[in-house]
């Protein structure tokens, strides 16, 4: 009868919703008093209703201007969801050229109040704007009395000189009630489209008729000067996209993701051609040839790896002191790393060029990565440079340099082209940092040479650690720990330590593993990259068994226990990113104490993923007065496909529980 009545108050809420008014400040008192999201009773904020409308007006003398109308009603649920109160507009807006202008801004929070719907509107005094870099601005405001079951809207407009689309949003972290878009592109204008996401759009296409008013004024005669006016009206056809959604599920970001906004439903557009009456007609859309050419020529990087006066002497001097190819490129990689500090800008174009960059010693990832590169090139060196994307800057969907921010270097070395990132200070060859480890890369030489690579960490990344423990009274304990890190998880732990103190690592790691008391510590090899972390430390621990009766209950793996499933999710619809391939291998040797003998252990196990993605292993022997504990976690792609994903949340599922098993050891009874 409950779950009967559940559904009635749904359909209900739906069909109300449905018949409900989206014109601007016509808020109901029914969305107001929804205490939760009808489909989704987790969602802590809903999109009740956005609309989006893109279209082309002409301007006398400038010709097609783009413009957007936005407007979006959000319902906020509770303290989790105040966040979608925040507004944050980007916009084109570049150091040289016109920027692209946000305005008309209107938003509003309501809230109910004595049965009475209370309006509150934002002042003009509380938009802010920002710049993000060289050609990107943010206008953002963040809406006033926001309360629990309040609801926010806006509307804004945006116009732009340019004649790019921006990509269709079509779903969000929060669901969405209903969504309708509408983009108008005059016939001249010719557009490649694309569709990405799992969940379903409605696309609906159609054309209409529209003009263009062109009005102008001329002076006749000689002494007496007549002023003529006149009025052309050019007729043409309009291309129409339609969206109208509803319902759209929330997408959820899970652990072990690149950015979730590449798995998101949208529509990207890309400008192709452009084909005006009485004009020759321009291409614009591009392979991944024709960018490799443009960034090579047009972005000067030719230009600037070819300039060498101004590292000379010092090339000299590092060249000196080695012999093979490889000893070159590790010189020189160290050499710039430790020359040309980031400044954390990314861009595929030098801020100040590489002369300015070596000298003040400077630079953005564009700067630091051609200098490198063009320091390869004259060792004689097999070097060129790599365009990708950023992690947080997406995957680019169409052949474009708008969406590249980043460059590496590449040398070939004996058939084999090695990747270098020199703004990573802890980095080695091959090991990029987390930001840079996104899907492909370009790279791009002389007279358009391209040829796509794979961005993905190819070395296998290691944990291996043992534990020695000796148990004391009433479940303390006491032991040493050892765990050697390579590849990127040694670049990820002195990344994560290397800053710090020795008093703040160890206080780190001591909240990190459950809050034992570390004594001494010892880290082999902090400094010296191209060696695997060895840390060793001693410590003791309160509680960390139970002692129940005459017998102690031991999880065998203590601290470095997996004990939370990462994966919980129904369904995943999007790969699973590990970063790296890795194994983690742990190994537990627990003295027994005197007076206890073994009653239970663990059974082992070995387990392992569809087409060899990955095993687990968990094995306990007895030795003596000792039992020694062995699990390994294998991982054996970097990109693991939502296909199985099922799978994968089982097998860590039985990892968590058979971590969760205890050693049981009983006092023994004097006779």
């Amino acid at each position: 009868m409950k779950k009967i009545l559940l559904t009635l108050i749904t359909v209900l809420t739906l069909v109300s919703v449905k018949g409900q008014n989206y014109k601007f400040g016509k808020i109901s008192k029914i969305e107001l008093e929804e205490k939760v999201y009808p489909l989704d009773s987790s969602a802590n904020a809903a999109i009740l209703f956005k609309d989006r409308k893109t279209y082309f007006r002409y301007k006398q003398n400038e010709g097609f201007y783009v413009y957007t109308d936005i407007h979006e009603r959000i319902k906020i649920y509770n303290k989790e969801g105040y966040d979608w109160a925040t507004k944050r507009i980007r916009y084109y807006a570049p150091e040289t050229g016109e920027d692209e202008d946000v305005h008309s801004i209107d938003a509003r929070t309501y809230e109910l109040n004595n049965d009475k719907i209370k309006v509150y509107k934002l002042k003009k005094n509380e938009i802010f704007k920002e710049k993000l870099n060289k050609f990107r601005s943010v206008k953002k405001f963040t809406m006033p009395n926001i309360t629990d079951g309040c609801i926010v809207e806006w509307k804004y407009k945006i116009s732009s000189p340019y004649r790019s689309i921006d990509k269709v949003e079509l779903q969000y972290e929060i669901p969405i009630k209903k969504i309708q878009s509408k983009i108008t592109i005059p016939e001249y204008y010719k557009y490649n489209r694309k569709q990405l996401g799992y969940s379903s759009i409605d696309i609906t296409n159609e054309t209409k008729n529209g003009r263009i008013n062109l009005n102008s004024k001329n002076r006749t005669g000689d002494k007496v000067i007549k002023t003529e006016y006149s009025n052309e009206v050019i007729e043409f056809l309009e291309n129409i996209t339609l969206i109208d959604n509803e319902d759209v599920p929330a997408i959820v970001e899970e652990d072990y993701v690149d950015n979730i906004n590449n798995y998101k439903s949208s529509l990207s557009f890309e400008l192709a051609s452009v084909d005006m009456p009485g004009a020759v007609i321009k291409h614009y859309s591009k392979t991944w040839e024709d960018v490799a050419k443009a960034i090579y020529q047009e972005g000067h990087f030719e230009l600037e790896l070819n300039r060498s006066s101004y590292f000379k002497d010092d090339l000299e001097i590092i060249l000196s002191k080695v012999s093979s190819d490889s000893e070159k490129a590790i010189a020189i990689f160290e050499f710039v790393k430790s020359k040309i500090k980031w400044n954390e800008y990314n861009g595929i174009t030098t801020d100040e060029g590489v002369r300015k960059a070596y000298t003040t010693g400077v630079g953005n990832v564009a700067d630091i990565n051609l200098v490198l590169t063009a320091m390869f090139k004259k060792a004689g060196l097999s070097s060129n440079p790599v365009l990708s994307s950023t992690r947080s800057n997406g995957i680019p969907i169409f052949p474009t340099l708008n969406g590249l921010n980043y460059v590496l270097s590449s040398v070939e070395i004996d058939g084999k082209l090695l990747l270098f990132d020199a703004t990573e200070k802890n980095a080695v060859p091959n090991i990029l940092p987390k930001r840079a480890m996104n899907w492909e890369g370009i790279v791009v030489g002389e007279q358009g040479y391209f040829n796509k690579i794979s961005l993905t960490n190819s070395q296998k990344s290691e944990i291996s650690s043992t534990l020695s423990i000796k148990i004391g009274e009433e479940g303390a304990i006491s032991g040493m720990s050892r765990t050697k890190y390579l590849n990127y998880y040694a670049m990820r732990y002195r990344n994560t330590y290397n800053h710090l103190k020795e008093e703040e690592q160890i206080s780190k790691l001591e909240e990190e593993k459950g809050g034992i008391e570390i004594g001494n510590i010892r880290i082999g090899a902090k400094k010296d990259i191209y060696k695997p972390i060895d840390e060793l430390f001693t410590f003791e621990a309160e509680d960390a068994i139970t002692s129940a009766g005459d017998r102690y209950y031991i999880k065998p793996l203590f601290f470095n226990s997996i004990n939370e499933n990462s994966f919980k999710l129904k369904n995943r619809e999007y790969p699973v990113n590990f970063n790296t391939k890795f194994s983690k291998k742990y190994i537990s040797s627990i003295e027994i104490p005197e007076g206890y003998e073994i009653e239970s252990v663990p059974e082992d196990i070995a387990i392992g993923l569809p087409n060899e993605f990955g095993v687990y292993r968990f094995k306990i022997t007895q030795s003596g007065k000792s039992i020694n504990v062995l699990t390994e976690l294998s991982i054996d792609t970097v990109i693991y496909p939502a296909t199985y994903y099922q799978q994968l949340k089982d097998f860590y599922k039985e990892i968590v529980k058979k971590n969760a098993e205890q050693i049981v050891l009983r006092k023994i009874l004097a006779n």
